[in-house]
């Protein structure tokens, strides 16, 4: 596009025409100005918005996630649930306040969904008192289905955890608090010890020095208490009641406390052991159970009457007592019927055959009694 220029004005009023012919030259000027920018532009080749731009401008999606001030977008009126406010709508915030219908919580609730499709739906919300929650529903709910972030079931885990740790935090063994010197063991509280060489208050055997592993527990106002000495893994427990009272020591029996170990004492005052024709074995055996009972077996022959004694019991096979037992005693010699021995065993352990009806060449000693406590 050119500039036309028009004719110079020409009068014989000179200085009318000037002034004429200037207006018209600022004219020119300013149009050449607004040419060349229009020229400018026209070659521009990058335009301020070319066809693909508005095209995507054209297509943006235009919906809404909040309010225009940045608040939530849907507002959950009274009288009215949640899930009717947002089932139908895509991704959204909503504020929900406390006494919704359908809300999980008791407080004010805000929350934002994050797919909405076909009355599908998940998303999640937190509460004014800060609980957190997550939902969904699908096309054949007629609710919401809410749970708790965590759920009750894993706070409830957690809070009911056991927090006394097995190892150090390297994974090595634990090592056990050491039970010190006159420690009463009925005063420890719940937990494992050991007591190495200590001379404890309540142990279930006085004056006893080993080592001894002890477990504490507790249930409600009652304590249990488990001693192993582990020198020769004998147990014990007991318990302290509700009252404070305690019920003393009980010892767990096992498998190698049912063997008897048979001692054979040493036999004297004339006697010796009954020899007969058939090869049993008579020897006079003593052994003492882990109830504390002992059972003496045997037969002798030929030794002092009295209170002397045919031999000594084991110690600690002593009876509680003195102790009187009936014995079988030899029928040979021309007596008739049976035949008996009176035999004493006194708290010190003389076993002795004090009398017989018969003679001494045979005389049973069989019998069970109770030893007192060492």
């Amino acid at each position: 596009m050119d500039i036309k220029f028009p004719k110079v004005f020409e009068t014989s009023d000179k200085a009318h025409a000037d002034l004429f012919n200037e207006m018209v030259k600022v004219l020119l000027v300013n149009d050449s100005g607004l040419l060349d920018q229009i020229t400018g532009h026209t070659s521009d080749t990058q335009p301020h918005a070319s066809a693909a731009e508005k095209k995507k401008w054209n297509e943006s999606q235009i919906y809404k996630i909040t309010a225009d001030n940045g608040t939530q977008l849907i507002n959950v009126p009274v009288g009215s649930t949640i899930f009717d406010a947002i089932k139908d709508k895509g991704i959204c915030t909503f504020y929900a306040r406390s006494g919704i219908e359908d809300s999980p919580s008791q407080y004010a609730l805000r929350g934002m969904q994050t797919v909405g499709q076909d009355n599908i739906g998940t998303g999640f919300a937190i509460d004014t008192s800060g609980n957190a929650y997550y939902f969904y529903y699908n096309s054949n709910h007629i609710s919401i289905i809410w749970t708790q972030l965590p759920t009750v079931a894993e706070k409830d885990k957690w809070n009911n955890g056991q927090l006394y740790k097995l190892t150090q935090d390297s994974g090595d063994r634990k090592a056990l608090p050491t039970v010190l010197d006159g420690t009463d063991i009925l005063t420890l509280p719940p937990g494992r010890y050991y007591a190495a060489g200590q001379y404890l208050t309540n142990k279930p055997i006085s004056n006893d020095s080993s080592w001894f592993n002890i477990d504490v527990e507790r249930a409600g106002t009652r304590k249990n208490f488990h001693v192993i000495r582990s020198v020769d893994n004998v147990h014990w427990f007991g318990t302290v009641h509700t009252d404070g009272s305690f019920k003393g020591w009980e010892r767990m029996l096992t498998e190698k406390d049912a063997k008897l170990n048979w001692k054979y004492p040493t036999i004297g005052n004339g006697w010796k052991t009954y020899q007969s024709e058939v090869n049993n074995d008579y020897r006079v055996r003593v052994a003492k159970d882990a109830f504390g009972t002992v059972t003496v077996k045997g037969a002798i022959a030929g030794g002092t009457l009295g209170d002397v004694p045919a031999f000594t019991l084991p110690e600690g096979c002593e009876p509680i007592a003195p102790f009187y037992n009936l014995g079988v005693a030899s029928s040979t010699g021309g007596f008739k019927g049976p035949q008996y021995s009176r035999q004493y065993i006194a708290t010190d352990g003389r076993f002795c055959i004090q009398s017989t009806s018969s003679n001494t060449e045979f005389i049973v000693v069989n019998c069970m009694f109770k030893a007192k406590e060492g």
